[in-house]
């Protein structure tokens, strides 16, 4: 009796038989917004506006705006709503993301319109244009402080409002809603909570509150993953669902049929573990009928040595739904479904080719519900984001291109020999946020940044080349008025490893190239990656050029944008080719730019960065080059290493593809503690206490083998970080520590 009751007490959606009909249940009575005190909102702007000019800061970097996520109005195009975050002034101790307006139709007038309340920690997102006047979102203002669906009623008249609009909350669940999709037609959405695989929400919320007043604690686990990222795997999934709405007489929202978990019984997520999300994991066909998802193969500890993920799709007019994979015969990656916009049964993915590596390249393929074609079969471009034009005949493609994120287009994409591609913006920054004008393919909708401009809303005209850009928003343009920034940067280029040509940036310190000048040389992870030409919140060239700082960054064998063969270098090669990139790379900047004293050189790196700080610091012809080290979240034993990170396939793969039992030479050929005997400079250690991808005990050993050999270190231990700093205290203490170490070596 007390199991049924709680059943009927927590089922979200009941049976009303005296109109025959489902619906969920609307919060009652109606939530009372907290109290905003409005005396302690201060925007950016506001602060600055009797800030005296100086050298840029880190806490200037943090306090500035950021914009994400621009949409077009649904019909005509003639304004835009986006997400802006900010800030509290001046101390960064709290932030909020709220919806805003913007009228293009007086666009020199930059007329903005701040839709929802600024409340310290309440925070807006993933909203979507459900018809002309009406915004579902995400947000964690309801009363309960869960993330909920809210909508938002525009009035006719923009221009009029003066002031916030309260929003309407939809849902009233037990758990956060994690992410949002809504159909073009606003006739379906699907949401997601973290669920057990074969438990409703409601029962979820019970077991965990029966786990929680049991008063034990314990993990118990029959397979990997153990740990992902941050979190431990405890049993609850990201799990889809997917519901029927309408609106009632009032304009308001509804359910109309009872969400339907369609991973209901899989010991899997929907969207993928640590970073995917609705908007490119999941898509509704242009009626509304299907639904395609990506998840992951988690259900054996394979998922930690597999990329594997699959596509499946979900046709919702059936009576009985039915989960239908579109491409299991694939044993690598495929990801990030996109429905044709016009077409029921035509969809892109992205798919990779070889399982276990994460870096593969990246292709383009459409499945027609008869046959698979690859796009662009011979480019050996990595393709990052596809977004259809509204015809459904071409696909505009967001992909790296020597360290810049450039847009081209793909037309005539339902023919498998089409070649006619033309580049949009390229070599100017990164690209992001792409947002198709709904009554014009030409005309897009983005975020640009680059080193020496934050990200801002842009629209273009994608008919030719871009050559400039002109900013929509102008949130953070007093503070950076108030700032000095380093607008001395290029690209360079020299000859590497294998007689190849290999590039990298450089950026002056404010101060200019007139005196010399201490350089930080900083080395990238992934090792699959690059430095992007884009501004940067964590690892920011413009915070260590106001320092006094020339910036070098090479982006060596192994970086991805130069080609798929250029990043696959890097496997086997731990310790050669990037190695190699980097002593020549740092040859090169000191001949180039003789501004830069070669006697106050300090290297800094993270994750595979920080491999390459240790790595360094055991072979003494670099490291006597280096007057301080500084390694962050870094791998100093590579089979401690295979065996104790979350995702195996990458110690595995970059190996050479071996496990440590099966090939242990494999993972000592380049292992930084097998070098520790010729360890001598300065090391600063830093590391996270919830970074599982490279576990703490990686950085505290590699700090107690500095100490054991008596040479001058120090380890910063953040113990509720991850392989991130993503707190804006911690971020500051970081910056500080870090420019403390290089001043004590560099003066």
């Amino acid at each position: 009796m007390f199991l049924l009751g709680a059943v009927i007490v927590f089922v979200p959606c009941i049976i009303v038989i005296v109109q025959n009909k489902k619906t969920c249940p609307s919060p009652s009575p109606s939530p009372v917004p907290p109290v905003w005190n409005a005396s302690d909102y201060q925007s950016n702007s506001e602060y600055y506006a009797n800030v005296p000019i100086h050298d840029f800061k880190q806490e200037d970097n943090l306090r500035l705006d950021r914009l994400a996520s621009p949409k077009f109005h649904p019909v005509d195009g003639s304004s835009v709503i986006y997400l802006r975050t900010q800030y509290h002034m001046p101390d960064l101790n709290g932030s909020t993301t709220t919806l805003h307006w913007l009228n293009l139709k007086k666009i020199d007038e930059k007329t903005f319109v701040q839709l929802t309340r600024p409340i310290w920690g309440i925070r807006d997102q993933q909203f979507y244009w459900v018809n002309d006047r009406t915004i579902l979102f995400l947000s964690n203002r309801a009363t309960s402080g869960l993330t909920q669906i809210f909508q938002l009623n525009l009035p006719a008249d923009m221009t009029k409002v003066t002031s916030f609009i309260e929003p309407i909350q939809i849902t009233d669940y037990p758990l956060n809603i994690d992410n949002l999709l809504v159909n073009r037609a606003g006739s379906r959405l699907a949401f997601s909570c973290q669920v057990f695989a074969n438990l409703s929400i409601e029962e979820t919320v019970a077991r965990q509150k029966m786990e929680e007043t049991s008063g034990q604690l314990m993990y118990q686990f029959d397979k990997l993953f153990i740990r992902h990222w941050d979190e431990y795997m405890t049993g609850p999934r990201h799990h889809p669902f997917v519901v029927s709405i309408e609106h009632d007489s009032k304009g308001t929202f509804k359910f109309t049929s009872t969400p339907v978990d369609v991973l209901l019984g899989i010991d899997s997520d929907s969207p993928t573990r640590p970073f995917g999300d609705a908007q490119s994991q999941w898509s509704f066909s242009a009626s509304g009928n299907s639904f395609a998802f990506t998840r992951q193969h988690d259900e054996s500890s394979e998922v930690a040595w597999t990329t594997n993920l699959d596509i499946y799709t979900v046709d919702l007019s059936a009576t009985k739904l039915s989960v239908e994979c579109i491409t299991c015969s694939n044993l690598a990656a495929d990801t990030d479904p996109k429905y044709s916009p016009i077409e029921d049964h035509v969809l892109v993915y992205r798919s990779q080719a070889v399982p276990g590596y994460e870096s593969d390249q990246f292709k383009v393929k459409l499945h027609n519900g008869v046959q698979t074609i690859t796009l662009l079969d011979s480019w050996d471009r990595s393709i990052d984001t596809t977004i259809w034009s509204n015809d459904g005949e071409s696909l505009f493609l967001v992909l790296g291109e020597r360290a810049n994120h450039n847009i081209y287009r793909l037309y005539d994409v339902h023919s498998s020999n089409s070649t006619d591609i033309r580049p949009v913006a390229i070599a100017m920054g990164s690209w992001h946020d792409i947002n198709v004008h709904p009554a014009d393919n030409q005309t897009l909708l983005l975020t640009h940044d680059n080193f020496v401009q934050p990200a801002n809303i842009i629209m273009i005209d994608s008919s030719e080349i871009v050559t400039n850009t002109t900013s929509l928003t102008s949130h953070n343009e007093i503070l950076l008025s108030k700032t000095r920034l380093s607008y001395i940067y290029e690209s360079f280029s020299f000859e590497g490893a294998r007689d190849e040509i290999v590039e990298g940036w450089h950026l002056a310190p404010v101060s200019g190239t007139t005196e010399k000048a201490p350089l930080a040389f900083l080395i990238h992870g992934g090792p699959q990656n690059s430095w992007y030409n884009n501004w940067g919140r964590g690892w920011s060239f413009q915070a260590y050029a106001a320092q006094g700082y020339a910036v070098i960054a090479i982006n060596f064998h192994g970086s991805d944008s130069y080609g798929q063969n250029f990043t696959d270098s890097i496997t086997g090669e731990y310790g050669t080719l990037p190695y190699e990139d980097l002593k020549l790379g740092l040859t090169a900047a000191l001949n180039n730019y003789t501004y830069i004293d070669e006697n106050r050189v300090v290297a800094l790196g993270a994750s595979y960065g920080g491999y390459m700080i240790n790595w360094i610091a055991g072979h003494p012809e670099m490291s006597q080059r280096f007057r301080a080290l500084v390694c962050h979240d870094g791998l100093f034993d590579m089979r401690g290493m295979a065996y104790s990170t979350e995702e195996l396939w990458f110690s595995e793969h970059d190996a050479g593809g071996f496990t440590p039992y099966d090939n242990p030479e494999a993972f000592e050929m380049f292992n930084p503690v097998n070098h520790v005997v010729n360890w001598t400079q300065p090391m600063l250690i830093i590391h996270g206490g919830r970074d599982y991808r490279v576990p703490d005990a990686q950085g505290i050993s590699a700090f107690t083998a500095l100490q054991r050999r008596n040479i001058t270190s120090r380890l910063l231990f953040f113990p509720k970080e991850n392989h991130w700093v993503l707190n804006l205290m911690n971020l500051l203490a970081w910056y500080r520590e870090v420019f403390d170490w290089m001043r004590r070596w560099t003066q």
